[in-house]
Protein backbone atom coordinates (compact mmCIF):
# COMPACT_ATOMS: atom_id res chain seq x y z
CA UNK A 1 0.00 0.00 0.00
CA UNK A 2 2.48 2.46 0.20
CA UNK A 3 2.41 3.19 -3.56
CA UNK A 4 -0.98 4.10 -2.88
CA UNK A 5 -0.13 6.18 0.39
CA UNK A 6 2.96 8.05 -1.88
CA UNK A 7 -0.03 9.14 -4.30
CA UNK A 8 -1.58 11.15 -1.39
CA UNK A 9 1.71 12.34 -0.40
CA UNK A 10 2.10 13.74 -4.21
CA UNK A 11 -1.05 14.94 -4.06
CA UNK A 12 -0.66 17.06 -0.38
CA UNK A 13 -3.30 14.99 1.19
CA UNK A 14 -0.75 14.02 4.16
CA UNK A 15 2.90 14.75 4.87
CA UNK A 16 5.33 11.53 4.10
CA UNK A 17 5.87 11.67 8.04
CA UNK A 18 2.42 10.71 8.17
CA UNK A 19 2.41 8.27 5.39
CA UNK A 20 5.40 6.32 7.51
CA UNK A 21 3.36 6.36 10.89
CA UNK A 22 0.28 5.11 8.99
CA UNK A 23 2.12 2.22 7.45
CA UNK A 24 3.61 1.50 10.96
CA UNK A 25 0.34 0.58 12.16
CA UNK A 26 -1.08 -0.99 9.24
CA UNK A 27 2.40 -3.23 9.76
CA UNK A 28 0.70 -3.93 13.10
CA UNK A 29 -3.03 -4.60 12.53
CA UNK A 30 -3.53 -5.03 8.84
CA UNK A 31 -5.96 -2.59 8.05
CA UNK A 32 -6.22 -0.67 4.96
CA UNK A 33 -4.51 2.54 4.60
CA UNK A 34 -7.51 4.80 3.81
CA UNK A 35 -9.60 3.74 7.11
CA UNK A 36 -6.25 4.66 8.75
CA UNK A 37 -5.44 8.03 8.02
CA UNK A 38 -8.81 9.59 8.95
CA UNK A 39 -8.60 7.52 11.87
CA UNK A 40 -5.60 9.41 13.20
CA UNK A 41 -7.24 12.76 11.86
CA UNK A 42 -4.39 12.99 9.13
CA UNK A 43 -7.10 13.74 6.67
CA UNK A 44 -10.84 13.60 6.26
CA UNK A 45 -12.49 10.18 4.76
CA UNK A 46 -13.94 11.86 2.31
CA UNK A 47 -11.14 13.43 0.76
CA UNK A 48 -8.87 10.00 1.08
CA UNK A 49 -11.37 8.12 -0.51
CA UNK A 50 -11.31 10.33 -3.20
CA UNK A 51 -7.81 10.95 -3.78
CA UNK A 52 -7.38 6.88 -3.86
CA UNK A 53 -10.39 6.10 -6.29
CA UNK A 54 -8.35 8.34 -8.37
CA UNK A 55 -5.03 6.07 -8.09
CA UNK A 56 -6.87 2.83 -8.26
CA UNK A 57 -9.09 4.05 -11.13
CA UNK A 58 -12.18 2.96 -9.25
CA UNK A 59 -15.53 5.17 -9.20
CA UNK A 60 -15.89 7.14 -6.30
CA UNK A 61 -19.29 7.10 -4.84
CA UNK A 62 -20.92 9.90 -2.55
CA UNK A 63 -23.84 8.08 -1.25
CA UNK A 64 -25.44 11.21 0.09
CA UNK A 65 -26.37 11.81 -3.07
CA UNK A 66 -27.55 8.66 -4.71
CA UNK A 67 -30.87 6.47 -4.32
CA UNK A 68 -30.14 2.71 -3.78
CA UNK A 69 -32.13 -0.23 -5.13
CA UNK A 70 -34.17 -2.17 -3.12
CA UNK A 71 -33.49 -5.20 -5.04
CA UNK A 72 -29.79 -5.09 -4.99
CA UNK A 73 -30.15 -4.43 -1.10
CA UNK A 74 -32.11 -7.87 -0.55
CA UNK A 75 -29.33 -10.05 -2.30
CA UNK A 76 -26.79 -9.20 0.43
CA UNK A 77 -27.03 -9.80 4.54
CA UNK A 78 -27.25 -7.00 6.83
CA UNK A 79 -24.65 -8.78 8.64
CA UNK A 80 -22.29 -8.87 6.00
CA UNK A 81 -22.43 -5.64 4.87
CA UNK A 82 -21.98 -4.61 8.78
CA UNK A 83 -19.05 -6.85 8.69
CA UNK A 84 -17.04 -5.16 5.99
CA UNK A 85 -18.47 -1.46 5.74
CA UNK A 86 -19.68 -2.50 2.15
CA UNK A 87 -23.49 -1.84 0.73
CA UNK A 88 -25.11 -2.85 -2.79
CA UNK A 89 -25.84 0.11 -4.47
CA UNK A 90 -27.42 -1.41 -8.14
CA UNK A 91 -27.29 -4.56 -10.08
CA UNK A 92 -26.58 -4.42 -13.61
CA UNK A 93 -27.20 -7.83 -15.55
CA UNK A 94 -24.47 -10.05 -14.23
CA UNK A 95 -23.16 -7.39 -12.23
CA UNK A 96 -23.59 -5.92 -8.75
CA UNK A 97 -21.68 -2.65 -8.20
CA UNK A 98 -20.68 -2.25 -4.40
CA UNK A 99 -19.54 0.90 -2.37
CA UNK A 100 -16.72 0.03 0.57
CA UNK A 101 -14.51 1.02 2.31
CA UNK A 102 -11.97 -0.65 1.15
CA UNK A 103 -12.69 -1.66 -2.46
CA UNK A 104 -9.03 -3.73 -2.38
CA UNK A 105 -10.38 -6.40 -0.10
CA UNK A 106 -10.47 -9.64 -2.49
CA UNK A 107 -12.18 -11.73 0.37
CA UNK A 108 -15.08 -9.19 0.78
CA UNK A 109 -15.26 -9.18 -2.72
CA UNK A 110 -15.19 -12.88 -3.13
CA UNK A 111 -17.72 -13.60 0.07
CA UNK A 112 -20.35 -10.82 -1.73
CA UNK A 113 -20.19 -12.45 -4.86
CA UNK A 114 -20.59 -15.86 -3.53
CA UNK A 115 -23.69 -15.11 -1.82
CA UNK A 116 -25.08 -12.62 -4.18
CA UNK A 117 -24.11 -14.91 -7.29
CA UNK A 118 -22.84 -11.78 -8.96
CA UNK A 119 -19.64 -10.24 -10.25
CA UNK A 120 -18.73 -7.13 -7.77
CA UNK A 121 -18.09 -4.08 -9.39
CA UNK A 122 -16.24 -2.41 -6.22
CA UNK A 123 -16.65 1.38 -5.46
CA UNK A 124 -15.44 3.65 -3.12
CA UNK A 125 -17.16 5.69 -0.82
CA UNK A 126 -15.99 7.03 3.28
CA UNK A 127 -16.97 4.19 5.72
CA UNK A 128 -19.01 6.47 7.76
CA UNK A 129 -21.81 7.52 4.89
CA UNK A 130 -21.61 3.15 4.43
CA UNK A 131 -22.35 3.03 7.70
CA UNK A 132 -25.26 5.37 7.83
CA UNK A 133 -26.86 3.92 4.73
CA UNK A 134 -26.53 0.28 6.05
CA UNK A 135 -28.49 1.49 8.81
CA UNK A 136 -30.90 3.40 6.95
CA UNK A 137 -31.13 0.69 4.22
CA UNK A 138 -31.40 -2.40 6.60
CA UNK A 139 -33.12 -0.75 9.55
CA UNK A 140 -36.24 1.16 8.18
CA UNK A 141 -37.22 4.34 8.75
CA UNK A 142 -33.23 5.66 9.67
CA UNK A 143 -30.54 3.57 11.87
CA UNK A 144 -27.37 4.26 11.41
CA UNK A 145 -24.08 2.88 13.07
CA UNK A 146 -22.66 3.91 15.63
CA UNK A 147 -19.50 2.36 16.66
CA UNK A 148 -18.51 0.85 20.29
CA UNK A 149 -16.10 -0.99 22.34
CA UNK A 150 -19.06 -4.04 21.72
CA UNK A 151 -19.44 -3.56 18.23
CA UNK A 152 -21.87 -1.60 16.42
CA UNK A 153 -25.32 -0.26 17.81
CA UNK A 154 -28.40 1.80 16.08
CA UNK A 155 -29.18 5.17 16.78
CA UNK A 156 -31.94 6.94 14.95
CA UNK A 157 -31.16 9.65 12.24
CA UNK A 158 -33.83 11.55 9.55
CA UNK A 159 -32.21 10.05 5.78
CA UNK A 160 -30.87 12.47 3.69
CA UNK A 161 -32.59 12.72 0.35
CA UNK A 162 -31.51 10.86 -2.22
CA UNK A 163 -29.76 12.27 -5.08
CA UNK A 164 -28.70 10.61 -8.57
CA UNK A 165 -25.03 8.61 -9.39
CA UNK A 166 -25.12 10.84 -12.42
CA UNK A 167 -22.94 13.69 -10.75
CA UNK A 168 -20.70 11.19 -9.97
CA UNK A 169 -19.83 9.36 -13.19
CA UNK A 170 -19.56 12.67 -14.69
CA UNK A 171 -16.81 13.70 -12.17
CA UNK A 172 -14.75 10.77 -12.89
CA UNK A 173 -15.22 10.80 -16.33
CA UNK A 174 -13.62 14.33 -16.00
CA UNK A 175 -10.53 13.31 -14.39
CA UNK A 176 -7.48 14.08 -17.13
CA UNK A 177 -6.22 10.65 -17.28
CA UNK A 178 -9.42 9.73 -18.10
CA UNK A 179 -10.04 11.99 -20.73
CA UNK A 180 -6.52 11.47 -22.43
CA UNK A 181 -7.16 8.24 -22.82
CA UNK A 182 -10.19 8.27 -24.67
CA UNK A 183 -8.76 10.72 -27.15
CA UNK A 184 -5.66 8.57 -27.43
CA UNK A 185 -8.09 5.16 -28.57
CA UNK A 186 -9.76 7.48 -31.17
CA UNK A 187 -7.13 9.57 -32.55
CA UNK A 188 -4.89 6.41 -33.06
CA UNK A 189 -7.62 4.12 -34.57
CA UNK A 190 -8.68 7.41 -36.78
CA UNK A 191 -4.51 7.45 -37.60
CA UNK A 192 -4.53 3.60 -38.68
CA UNK A 193 -7.62 3.71 -40.93
CA UNK A 194 -10.05 1.76 -38.46
CA UNK A 195 -13.36 1.56 -39.73
CA UNK A 196 -14.65 0.57 -35.71
CA UNK A 197 -13.18 0.36 -32.05
CA UNK A 198 -14.29 -2.36 -29.91
CA UNK A 199 -13.95 -1.71 -26.16
CA UNK A 200 -14.11 -5.00 -24.66
CA UNK A 201 -14.82 -5.30 -20.62
CA UNK A 202 -13.89 -9.28 -19.32
CA UNK A 203 -13.15 -10.08 -15.24
CA UNK A 204 -10.00 -9.23 -15.20
CA UNK A 205 -9.00 -7.55 -18.27
CA UNK A 206 -10.80 -4.37 -20.57
CA UNK A 207 -9.70 -4.81 -24.06
CA UNK A 208 -9.80 -2.72 -27.12
CA UNK A 209 -9.60 -3.55 -30.77
CA UNK A 210 -9.59 -1.98 -33.64
CA UNK A 211 -11.49 -2.84 -37.11
CA UNK A 212 -8.58 -2.27 -39.90
CA UNK A 213 -9.55 -3.32 -43.80
CA UNK A 214 -12.11 -5.41 -42.44
CA UNK A 215 -10.06 -7.38 -39.78
CA UNK A 216 -10.36 -6.88 -36.34
CA UNK A 217 -6.61 -6.17 -34.86
CA UNK A 218 -5.92 -5.55 -30.78
CA UNK A 219 -5.29 -2.51 -29.79
CA UNK A 220 -3.22 -2.60 -26.01
CA UNK A 221 -4.86 -3.45 -23.34
CA UNK A 222 -6.51 -0.52 -21.20
CA UNK A 223 -6.13 -0.33 -17.54
CA UNK A 224 -8.69 -2.52 -16.30
CA UNK A 225 -8.99 0.71 -13.22
CA UNK A 226 -10.27 2.78 -15.87
CA UNK A 227 -12.92 0.56 -17.37
CA UNK A 228 -16.25 2.53 -16.00
CA UNK A 229 -14.44 6.01 -16.30
CA UNK A 230 -13.63 5.09 -20.09
CA UNK A 231 -16.83 4.00 -20.86
CA UNK A 232 -18.99 6.53 -18.80
CA UNK A 233 -16.51 9.17 -20.89
CA UNK A 234 -17.55 8.04 -24.17
CA UNK A 235 -21.38 7.91 -22.98
CA UNK A 236 -21.38 11.54 -21.98
CA UNK A 237 -19.42 12.78 -25.28
CA UNK A 238 -22.35 10.86 -27.23
CA UNK A 239 -25.30 12.35 -25.22
CA UNK A 240 -26.31 8.96 -23.51
CA UNK A 241 -27.48 7.69 -20.06
CA UNK A 242 -24.43 7.22 -18.05
CA UNK A 243 -26.48 6.24 -14.92
CA UNK A 244 -28.14 3.55 -17.88
CA UNK A 245 -26.13 0.25 -17.61
CA UNK A 246 -29.08 -2.86 -17.87
CA UNK A 247 -30.11 -1.44 -21.71
CA UNK A 248 -28.69 -1.11 -25.18
CA UNK A 249 -27.92 2.22 -25.88
CA UNK A 250 -26.82 4.12 -29.46
CA UNK A 251 -25.54 7.19 -29.35
CA UNK A 252 -23.42 9.95 -31.93
CA UNK A 253 -20.18 11.94 -31.38
CA UNK A 254 -18.79 14.82 -33.81
CA UNK A 255 -15.70 15.55 -33.46
CA UNK A 256 -11.86 16.80 -35.36
CA UNK A 257 -9.40 14.01 -35.18
CA UNK A 258 -5.89 14.65 -36.96
CA UNK A 259 -7.37 17.28 -39.08
CA UNK A 260 -10.40 15.42 -40.19
CA UNK A 261 -14.20 15.90 -39.69
CA UNK A 262 -15.38 12.80 -37.84
CA UNK A 263 -18.30 11.32 -36.73
CA UNK A 264 -19.10 8.31 -34.18
CA UNK A 265 -21.47 5.83 -34.19
CA UNK A 266 -21.69 4.93 -30.41
CA UNK A 267 -23.84 1.57 -29.59
CA UNK A 268 -23.60 -0.07 -25.63
CA UNK A 269 -24.64 -3.63 -25.04
CA UNK A 270 -24.63 -4.74 -21.74
CA UNK A 271 -22.44 -8.20 -21.18
CA UNK A 272 -21.56 -10.60 -18.53
CA UNK A 273 -18.98 -8.88 -17.65
CA UNK A 274 -20.20 -5.17 -18.35
CA UNK A 275 -20.95 -3.06 -20.81
CA UNK A 276 -19.47 -3.27 -24.51
CA UNK A 277 -18.70 -0.41 -26.50
CA UNK A 278 -18.90 -0.49 -30.36
CA UNK A 279 -17.84 3.05 -32.23
CA UNK A 280 -18.23 3.34 -35.76
CA UNK A 281 -16.17 5.89 -37.54
CA UNK A 282 -17.16 7.71 -40.49
CA UNK A 283 -15.00 10.22 -42.04
CA UNK A 284 -16.93 12.91 -42.93
CA UNK A 285 -13.70 14.74 -44.66
CA UNK A 286 -13.42 11.54 -47.26
CA UNK A 287 -14.35 12.40 -50.80
CA UNK A 288 -16.95 10.16 -52.28
CA UNK A 289 -15.03 7.68 -54.26
CA UNK A 290 -15.73 7.18 -57.77
CA UNK A 291 -17.08 3.61 -59.25
CA UNK A 292 -13.82 3.98 -61.14
CA UNK A 293 -11.46 3.93 -57.64
CA UNK A 294 -14.01 0.61 -56.77
CA UNK A 295 -12.27 -2.26 -58.04
CA UNK A 296 -14.43 -2.72 -60.81
CA UNK A 297 -13.80 -4.92 -64.06
CA UNK A 298 -13.72 -2.47 -67.07
CA UNK A 299 -16.66 -4.51 -68.62
CA UNK A 300 -18.66 -4.86 -65.15
CA UNK A 301 -18.32 -1.27 -64.61
CA UNK A 302 -19.71 -0.55 -68.11
CA UNK A 303 -22.58 -2.47 -67.76
CA UNK A 304 -23.00 -0.95 -64.80
CA UNK A 305 -22.94 2.42 -65.79
CA UNK A 306 -25.33 1.67 -67.90
CA UNK A 307 -28.34 0.32 -65.53
CA UNK A 308 -27.83 3.28 -63.27
CA UNK A 309 -28.66 5.72 -66.19
CA UNK A 310 -31.86 3.45 -66.79
CA UNK A 311 -35.15 5.66 -66.27
CA UNK A 312 -37.26 2.86 -63.74
CA UNK A 313 -36.47 -0.15 -62.69
CA UNK A 314 -34.91 -1.79 -59.94
CA UNK A 315 -31.04 -2.10 -58.92
CA UNK A 316 -30.23 -4.37 -56.18
CA UNK A 317 -26.27 -4.60 -54.81
CA UNK A 318 -25.89 -7.39 -52.25
CA UNK A 319 -23.23 -8.91 -49.99
CA UNK A 320 -22.93 -9.33 -46.23
CA UNK A 321 -23.05 -6.77 -43.91
CA UNK A 322 -18.92 -4.48 -44.44
CA UNK A 323 -18.95 -5.72 -48.04
CA UNK A 324 -19.30 -2.26 -49.12
CA UNK A 325 -22.75 -1.95 -50.41
CA UNK A 326 -23.43 1.37 -49.37
CA UNK A 327 -20.47 2.75 -50.61
CA UNK A 328 -21.34 1.50 -54.06
CA UNK A 329 -24.82 3.03 -53.66
CA UNK A 330 -23.33 6.72 -52.81
CA UNK A 331 -20.87 6.52 -55.59
CA UNK A 332 -23.56 5.48 -58.41
CA UNK A 333 -25.74 7.86 -56.54
CA UNK A 334 -22.80 11.09 -57.07
CA UNK A 335 -22.36 9.73 -60.18
CA UNK A 336 -26.38 10.41 -61.50
CA UNK A 337 -26.85 13.32 -59.66
CA UNK A 338 -27.68 15.98 -61.22
CA UNK A 339 -30.23 19.32 -61.15
CA UNK A 340 -32.80 17.62 -63.54
CA UNK A 341 -33.14 14.96 -61.11
CA UNK A 342 -34.92 14.51 -57.94
CA UNK A 343 -32.97 12.18 -55.74
CA UNK A 344 -34.37 10.81 -51.80
CA UNK A 345 -33.09 8.06 -49.70
CA UNK A 346 -34.15 6.17 -46.84
CA UNK A 347 -31.02 4.79 -44.57
CA UNK A 348 -30.40 3.81 -41.58
CA UNK A 349 -28.33 5.75 -40.95
CA UNK A 350 -27.10 8.36 -43.05
CA UNK A 351 -23.57 7.76 -43.49
CA UNK A 352 -22.42 10.64 -45.52
CA UNK A 353 -24.45 14.01 -47.11
CA UNK A 354 -24.31 14.11 -50.82
CA UNK A 355 -25.41 17.82 -51.73
CA UNK A 356 -28.92 18.48 -53.86
CA UNK A 357 -29.96 14.82 -52.44
CA UNK A 358 -32.76 14.39 -49.91
CA UNK A 359 -31.58 12.37 -47.52
CA UNK A 360 -33.44 10.79 -44.51
CA UNK A 361 -33.16 8.34 -41.86
CA UNK A 362 -35.64 6.06 -40.64
CA UNK A 363 -36.70 6.39 -36.74
CA UNK A 364 -39.07 3.41 -36.14
CA UNK A 365 -39.53 4.61 -32.57
CA UNK A 366 -41.62 7.31 -34.19
CA UNK A 367 -42.94 5.99 -36.67
CA UNK A 368 -40.79 5.99 -39.51
CA UNK A 369 -39.98 2.51 -41.09
CA UNK A 370 -38.53 1.87 -44.51
CA UNK A 371 -42.32 0.64 -45.28
CA UNK A 372 -43.94 4.07 -44.21
CA UNK A 373 -40.89 5.86 -45.18
CA UNK A 374 -40.93 4.95 -48.68
CA UNK A 375 -44.55 5.12 -49.51
CA UNK A 376 -44.52 8.97 -48.62
CA UNK A 377 -41.43 8.82 -50.48
CA UNK A 378 -43.11 8.48 -53.92
CA UNK A 379 -45.46 11.19 -53.12
CA UNK A 380 -42.28 13.45 -53.38
CA UNK A 381 -42.27 13.60 -56.90
CA UNK A 382 -38.58 11.55 -56.91
CA UNK A 383 -36.81 10.34 -60.28
CA UNK A 384 -34.54 8.22 -58.58
CA UNK A 385 -35.22 6.62 -55.23
CA UNK A 386 -32.70 4.64 -52.82
CA UNK A 387 -33.94 2.35 -49.80
CA UNK A 388 -30.96 1.40 -47.62
CA UNK A 389 -32.63 -2.00 -47.19
CA UNK A 390 -35.76 -4.22 -47.95
CA UNK A 391 -36.12 -6.32 -44.92
CA UNK A 392 -39.71 -7.40 -45.14
CA UNK A 393 -42.56 -7.84 -47.84
CA UNK A 394 -44.05 -4.87 -46.92
CA UNK A 395 -40.82 -2.41 -48.11
CA UNK A 396 -40.03 -5.00 -51.22
CA UNK A 397 -43.87 -4.50 -52.70
CA UNK A 398 -43.57 -0.81 -52.09
CA UNK A 399 -40.17 -0.52 -54.01
CA UNK A 400 -41.04 -2.66 -56.38
CA UNK A 401 -44.40 -0.84 -57.79
CA UNK A 402 -42.70 2.54 -57.74
CA UNK A 403 -39.96 0.41 -60.02
CA UNK A 404 -42.49 -0.49 -62.18
CA UNK A 405 -44.00 2.87 -61.99
CA UNK A 406 -41.56 5.06 -63.78
CA UNK A 407 -38.85 5.50 -60.45
CA UNK A 408 -35.37 3.85 -60.88
CA UNK A 409 -35.01 2.23 -57.13
CA UNK A 410 -31.52 1.26 -55.73
CA UNK A 411 -31.67 -1.01 -52.96
CA UNK A 412 -29.68 -3.67 -50.83
CA UNK A 413 -30.26 -7.40 -49.72
CA UNK A 414 -27.81 -9.59 -47.80
CA UNK A 415 -27.36 -12.53 -50.39
CA UNK A 416 -24.24 -14.27 -51.04
CA UNK A 417 -24.31 -13.54 -54.22
CA UNK A 418 -26.21 -11.79 -57.22
CA UNK A 419 -28.71 -15.02 -58.40
CA UNK A 420 -29.84 -15.32 -54.91
CA UNK A 421 -31.40 -11.91 -54.85
CA UNK A 422 -33.89 -12.78 -56.61
CA UNK A 423 -35.19 -15.99 -55.22
CA UNK A 424 -34.32 -13.73 -51.86
CA UNK A 425 -37.35 -11.51 -53.08
CA UNK A 426 -39.86 -14.11 -53.70
CA UNK A 427 -38.69 -15.71 -50.31
CA UNK A 428 -40.29 -12.71 -48.51
CA UNK A 429 -43.30 -13.01 -50.61
CA UNK A 430 -43.36 -10.79 -53.43
CA UNK A 431 -44.81 -12.64 -56.36
CA UNK A 432 -41.98 -14.12 -59.03
CA UNK A 433 -43.24 -12.16 -62.12
CA UNK A 434 -42.94 -8.82 -60.11
CA UNK A 435 -39.26 -9.76 -59.32
CA UNK A 436 -38.66 -10.84 -62.60
CA UNK A 437 -40.20 -7.49 -64.70
CA UNK A 438 -39.00 -4.95 -61.80
CA UNK A 439 -35.38 -6.22 -61.59
CA UNK A 440 -33.24 -4.94 -64.44
CA UNK A 441 -29.44 -5.44 -62.46
CA UNK A 442 -28.18 -7.19 -59.57
CA UNK A 443 -24.67 -6.54 -58.11
CA UNK A 444 -23.05 -8.85 -55.35
CA UNK A 445 -19.91 -7.84 -54.05
CA UNK A 446 -17.29 -8.24 -51.84
CA UNK A 447 -14.24 -6.36 -50.07
CA UNK A 448 -10.82 -7.67 -50.48
CA UNK A 449 -7.70 -6.54 -48.92
CA UNK A 450 -5.42 -5.38 -51.37
CA UNK A 451 -1.38 -6.00 -50.57
CA UNK A 452 1.22 -3.15 -49.52
CA UNK A 453 2.47 -2.10 -52.27
CA UNK A 454 5.95 -1.12 -50.09
CA UNK A 455 6.62 -4.97 -48.96
CA UNK A 456 4.53 -7.38 -51.16
CA UNK A 457 6.55 -10.57 -52.38
CA UNK A 458 6.50 -12.30 -55.44
CA UNK A 459 7.02 -16.17 -55.54
CA UNK A 460 5.71 -19.25 -57.95
CA UNK A 461 2.54 -20.58 -56.97
CA UNK A 462 2.41 -24.14 -55.95
CA UNK A 463 -0.07 -26.58 -58.10
CA UNK A 464 -2.86 -26.53 -55.13
CA UNK A 465 -2.53 -22.68 -55.22
CA UNK A 466 -3.48 -22.68 -58.91
CA UNK A 467 -6.15 -25.37 -58.78
CA UNK A 468 -7.99 -23.34 -56.08
CA UNK A 469 -7.74 -20.16 -58.58
CA UNK A 470 -9.29 -21.77 -61.25
CA UNK A 471 -5.96 -21.43 -63.27
CA UNK A 472 -4.37 -25.21 -63.31
CA UNK A 473 -3.93 -24.21 -67.07
CA UNK A 474 -1.67 -21.21 -66.28
CA UNK A 475 1.48 -20.62 -68.10
CA UNK A 476 4.70 -21.59 -66.61
CA UNK A 477 6.67 -19.09 -64.92
CA UNK A 478 3.23 -17.26 -63.51
CA UNK A 479 3.67 -15.14 -60.19
CA UNK A 480 1.68 -14.74 -57.38
CA UNK A 481 2.12 -12.31 -54.42
CA UNK A 482 2.17 -12.37 -50.61
CA UNK A 483 1.96 -10.81 -48.07
CA UNK A 484 5.26 -9.79 -45.87
CA UNK A 485 4.82 -6.52 -43.68
CA UNK A 486 6.23 -3.63 -43.00
CA UNK A 487 5.92 -0.28 -40.66
CA UNK A 488 4.02 1.41 -43.44
CA UNK A 489 1.03 -1.08 -43.28
CA UNK A 490 1.44 -1.78 -39.33
CA UNK A 491 3.19 -5.58 -39.92
CA UNK A 492 0.02 -6.88 -41.79
CA UNK A 493 1.36 -6.72 -45.81
CA UNK A 494 -2.13 -5.35 -46.28
CA UNK A 495 -2.73 -2.00 -47.14
CA UNK A 496 -6.51 -1.00 -47.88
CA UNK A 497 -9.54 -2.80 -49.62
CA UNK A 498 -11.41 -2.72 -52.99
CA UNK A 499 -14.12 -4.43 -54.32
CA UNK A 500 -14.52 -7.44 -56.42
CA UNK A 501 -17.38 -8.35 -58.14
CA UNK A 502 -20.17 -10.34 -59.98
CA UNK A 503 -23.01 -8.52 -62.29
CA UNK A 504 -26.27 -9.95 -63.17
CA UNK A 505 -28.16 -8.64 -65.87
CA UNK A 506 -31.68 -10.78 -66.88
CA UNK A 507 -32.24 -11.89 -69.86
CA UNK A 508 -35.08 -13.48 -71.37
CA UNK A 509 -34.68 -16.47 -70.11
CA UNK A 510 -33.08 -15.62 -66.84
CA UNK A 511 -36.74 -13.24 -66.39
CA UNK A 512 -38.25 -16.37 -67.18
CA UNK A 513 -36.62 -19.09 -64.92
CA UNK A 514 -37.03 -16.16 -61.96
CA UNK A 515 -41.03 -16.21 -63.50
CA UNK A 516 -41.32 -20.11 -62.37
CA UNK A 517 -39.68 -19.90 -59.07
CA UNK A 518 -36.32 -22.12 -59.66
CA UNK A 519 -33.85 -21.93 -57.48
CA UNK A 520 -31.03 -20.14 -57.00
CA UNK A 521 -28.75 -22.77 -58.64
CA UNK A 522 -30.38 -22.80 -61.67
CA UNK A 523 -30.54 -19.40 -62.49
CA UNK A 524 -26.50 -19.24 -62.17
CA UNK A 525 -25.84 -21.58 -64.60
CA UNK A 526 -27.97 -19.71 -67.01
CA UNK A 527 -26.42 -16.81 -65.92
CA UNK A 528 -22.81 -18.26 -65.89
CA UNK A 529 -23.94 -19.49 -69.43
CA UNK A 530 -24.78 -16.18 -70.52
CA UNK A 531 -21.53 -14.48 -69.85
CA UNK A 532 -21.57 -13.64 -66.46
CA UNK A 533 -18.26 -13.19 -64.02
CA UNK A 534 -18.45 -14.71 -60.92
CA UNK A 535 -16.77 -13.13 -58.17
CA UNK A 536 -14.71 -15.92 -57.21
CA UNK A 537 -13.48 -15.16 -61.17
CA UNK A 538 -13.06 -11.43 -60.29
CA UNK A 539 -10.92 -12.14 -57.39
CA UNK A 540 -8.86 -14.65 -59.68
CA UNK A 541 -8.15 -11.75 -62.12
CA UNK A 542 -6.85 -9.17 -59.12
CA UNK A 543 -4.82 -12.01 -57.39
CA UNK A 544 -3.10 -12.58 -61.01
CA UNK A 545 -2.64 -9.02 -61.09
CA UNK A 546 -0.53 -8.95 -57.66
CA UNK A 547 -3.40 -6.97 -56.18
CA UNK A 548 -4.44 -9.57 -53.53
CA UNK A 549 -3.59 -13.09 -52.60
CA UNK A 550 -4.63 -16.59 -52.69
CA UNK A 551 -6.12 -16.39 -48.89
CA UNK A 552 -7.65 -13.64 -49.07
CA UNK A 553 -9.77 -14.65 -51.95
CA UNK A 554 -10.41 -17.68 -50.50
CA UNK A 555 -11.37 -15.66 -46.77
CA UNK A 556 -13.96 -13.73 -48.87
CA UNK A 557 -15.80 -15.78 -51.60
CA UNK A 558 -15.39 -19.05 -49.13
CA UNK A 559 -19.53 -18.38 -48.88
CA UNK A 560 -20.28 -17.19 -52.38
Amino acid sequence: MKQIGQHLVNKGVITQKQLDEALQEQKASGEFIGLILPKKGYASEHIVAKSLSEELGLAFMDLSKYSIEPAAIKLVPEEMCRRYAALPIYQAGKNLTVAMANPTDQKAIDEIRKISNLNVRPVFSPISEIKERIGREYGGTGPVFKESSKGFDYTLRPPSEPKKEVEELIEVASLAPVIQMVDSVITKAVEQGASDIHLEPEQKHFYCRYRVDGILRDYPELPKRYEAAVISRIKIMANMDIAEKRLPQDGRIQLTVANKNVDLRVSTFPTLNGENVVLRILDRSRAFLELSQLGFPPDILKVFEKAITRPYGMILVTGPTGSGKTTTLYAALNKINGVEKNIMTLEDPVEYEIARVRQSQVNPKAGLTFATGLRSMVRQDPNIIMIAEIRDKEAADIAIHAALTGHLVFSTLHTNDSTSAATRLIDIGVEPFLVATSVIAILAQRLIRTLCPHCKKSYAPTKEELEVAGLSNAEKGTLFYKEVGCRRCFETGYSGRMGIFEMLVPNDEIKELISKKVSAAVINEAAVRAGMKTLREDGTLKVKEGVTTVAELLRVTKEA
